[in-house]
């Protein structure tokens, strides 16, 4: 209850155009938001930079009969991508009669660092890879691509991260990321399994693949890309809204053997699947692995049509990711003492360290903290000689364009405006924390840090309804970029109050005739009373109990109303 309110300006009286305007759609667009075509919606692939050349190339490759390789990320982006890929090239082989000869996986652990590696490359020179695909990484890894060329290699960069102009990679064959600066391309922000979708749309058109035989394929491995472009938090606008969409709809009826076995091992309906189970429940466990030790078998899950194989993967991701949850308590548990104790919670950006933390928990850390604190969030694995960690930040503070203002301190650094990886030598720990805190004080005012909650409508107690509920259905699926419609009603009668769940935790509320829970919110009951009058910022949700529906206020924020 101490987070500052922000009701956006009121452009119109129609709630669902006004949140339109909200999230900076245009009339003209707005047909297309409400009722996204997969037919008419994807844009032509070719239009990206030297994608002709790398669909031409891969095309050839395979009639040739010659062995490709991946280079994949160890993420719930980098995974699904890759299986995505995986698949369409056997598919391709099979379709084009030429010898099928499953790509080479190479992923490597996070003690390896991110990006590509020498050692990478020469265990795919080993498989004897013609040609390398670089997945959800690659963008920055200009010395490694020279490396495998002179082994011979052909590398095609299939990314979405900040191009760091000194560190093109000029000797890849292609290089397939949005973020170039002159690409001509109207929509740029891609996860890689967007980009990859997108490359292996132009390999079917290059290949003369029938378009049926090409639709059935990318349409029913919509269940990967959009595993990734959820959980990697791309907007969920123009086609990535396409590809969530039509992509959650495939999530619930998946032909894939791992998901449905990974599906019955959490106990989800797959009929009920939407973005919160996809980033909170499958996109977790994806990441465990990679998180512990290696992602090898979250890949193969994915790609595996063995019913023992896939089985036994889903039960080993699902106990990899209750160890990594207990490792991350840990971690979260030391890190806010360390806050704390050294009051960085009052500095504009906070940073820590600790030998005991793993490389494969501070993201999740730096995440969780920068949520609460409202700052931007440096959390680092100490080593003797190096450090090496995540970043994550607030709107307002770049992180990719901060660090390179730091980057005489640093060894390497890369991600996006607001989740970022580092690594630096452990002696300019207290440089590096003194020039990121002077940055801050150009770029961030007080306000900034102060937790804030954007409103998108007043609403009067006439204006909720099934209708508006309806309408808002067509908002989904939701996501960065498009979040969830945020609502503050005014002088909202308390009608009934009780605490509920398990030690009293959430509260729950009947106002001015609406049922509303708030998670978490049980500390605030002592506060309240019936016949009080609150303002309440929620989210208008629907909620079944006993085969009866009936509205319902999810609860965000709320304080008692002004006399």
């Amino acid at each position: 209850m101490n987070k500052r309110w922000e009701i956006l300006s009121k452009k119109s009286d129609d709630i669902i155009k006004q949140i339109l305007i909200n999230r900076n759609i245009p009339e003209s667009e707005k047909e297309d938001f409400l009722n996204p075509d997969f037919e008419k919606g994807l844009q032509d692939p070719f239009q990206i930079l030297e994608m002709q050349k790398a669909a031409a190339h891969v095309k050839g490759d395979i009639l040739k009969g010659e062995r490709l390789g991946i280079f994949a990320d160890y993420d719930a982006d980098g995974i699904p991508a890759s299986a995505f890929l995986y698949k369409a090239i056997i598919f391709l082989q099979e379709k084009l009669n030429s010898k099928v000869l499953p790509p080479a996986i190479y992923i490597p652990k996070r003690e390896e660092g991110y990006g590509l590696s020498k050692e990478g490359i020469d265990s795919l020179n080993k498989a004897a890879c013609q040609t390398i695909f670089a997945v959800d990484l690659g963008s920055t890894n200009k010395d490694e691509i020279s490396y495998a060329k002179k082994k011979g290699l052909n590398v095609i960069v299939l990314d979405h991260h900040q191009i760091l102009k000194t560190e093109f990679p000029n000797e890849a064959l292609a290089v397939l990321n949005l973020k170039i600066k002159n690409q001509t391309y109207n929509f740029k922000d891609f996860s890689s399994a967007g980009v990859a979708f997108k490359f292996v749309q132009s390999l079917f058109q290059a290949s003369q693949i029938s378009k049926g035989a090409a639709d059935r394929f990318l349409k029913w491995n919509l269940d990967l890309v959009a595993i990734s472009t959820i959980c990697d938090i791309v907007p969920l606008l123009g086609e990535n809204r396409i590809l969530a969409k039509f992509g959650l709809i495939v999530l619930q009826k998946t032909k894939n053997l791992g998901l449905q076995k990974l599906y019955q091992k959490m106990q989800i309906d797959p009929a009920k699947i939407g973005p919160y189970n996809v980033s909170f429940q499958i996109g977790p466990r994806l990441n465990a692995p990679g998180r512990m030790d290696s992602a090898t078998e979250s890949f193969y899950l994915l790609i595996s049509e063995d019913e023992k194989e896939t089985e036994k993967l889903a039960i080993y991701l699902d106990e990899t990711n209750k160890k990594r949850q207990l490792e991350l308590d840990r971690c979260l548990k030391e890190a806010k003492e360390k806050i704390i104790k050294n009051n960085l919670h009052k500095k504009k950006v906070i940073l820590i360290y600790d030998k005991n933390w793993s490389k494969g928990i501070v993201g999740l850390v730096a995440g969780k903290l920068m949520e609460e604190f409202a700052r931007p969030t440096f959390v680092l694995e100490e080593g003797d000689k190096t450090c090496s960690g995540s970043a994550r930040s607030i709107q307002g503070f770049h992180l990719v364009e901060t660090l390179e203002k730091a980057k005489e301190y640093l060894v390497s650094h890369g991600g996006h405006a607001r989740a970022a990886g580092l690594t630096l030598e452990t002696q300019h720990l207290e440089n590096l924390y003194n020039r990121l805190l002077e940055i801050a004080e150009t770029k961030l005012k007080d306000e900034d840090l102060t937790p804030k909650i954007t409103i998108d409508a007043v609403l009067l107690t006439n204006d909720i309804n099934y209708k508006l509920y309806r309408q808002l259905e067509k908002l989904q699926p939701h996501g960065f970029g498009n979040p969830k419609p945020v609502f503050l009603s005014h002088k909202m009668v308390l009608e009934d109050i009780r605490c509920v769940g398990r030690q009293l935790r959430h509260l729950k509320l009947k106002v001015s005739g609406f049922d509303a829970i708030g998670f978490d919110f049980g500390g605030c009951f002592a506060d309240l009373k019936v016949n009080e009058k609150i303002d309440i910022v929620y989210n208008l949700d629907e909620n079944t109990y006993n085969g009866e529906s009936k509205l319902q206020f999810k609860i965000l924020d709320l304080k008692k109303s002004p006399v």
